[in-house]
Parts: C-alpha cells; structure tokens; sequence
C-alpha cells in the first residue's frame, strides 16, 4: 500500500502543478495579446489614417493617390531627367 500511497500523492502534485503552469500559461497569452495590440494601434496611428481610409484599406480597396507635396519632390523630377 505505501508504493500506490505514494504514487497517487505525486499524481496529485503534478495534477497541482499542472493547474498552477496553465493559470500561468493563460496569463502570458492575455500579456502577448496585449502587446500585439498595442503594437497594432500604434502601427495604424504612425500612418495617419482617417478611419474612412483605415476601413479602406483594410477591405482591400486601392487607396487613392498620394498627391505629391510641392518643392522638394517636384525639384527632384526636374534633376532626374
């Protein structure tokens, strides 16, 4: 009897421990998720979108054209050609 005593103390330990790593393990995943998330919103803030345009884009709908800033970029053309 000592022999199986002691072997279902040990599978009540392990079960123990088991329970403790998923609680553990549980919590990680809420932690990642969190962080995704706020990589995420920061990703879509540094773009500037309007949310017109986030929904957009997301959907898959071509954008529309940048228009391009006067200056710099127009006195670039010129040199290229």
């Amino acid at each position: 009897m000592m022999k199986l005593e002691r072997i279902e103390n040990e599978i009540a330990k392990t079960r123990q421990n088991i329970s403790r790593q998923q609680a553990r393990l549980r919590e990680l995943e809420a932690q990642k998720t969190e962080v995704e998330n706020l990589q995420i919103v920061q990703m879509v803030r540094a773009l500037r979108m309007t949310p017109q345009e986030l929904s957009a884009f997301l959907h898959g709908e071509a954008p529309a054209a940048p228009q391009p800033a006067h200056g710099k970029e127009e006195t670039l053309d010129e040199e290229e050609r």
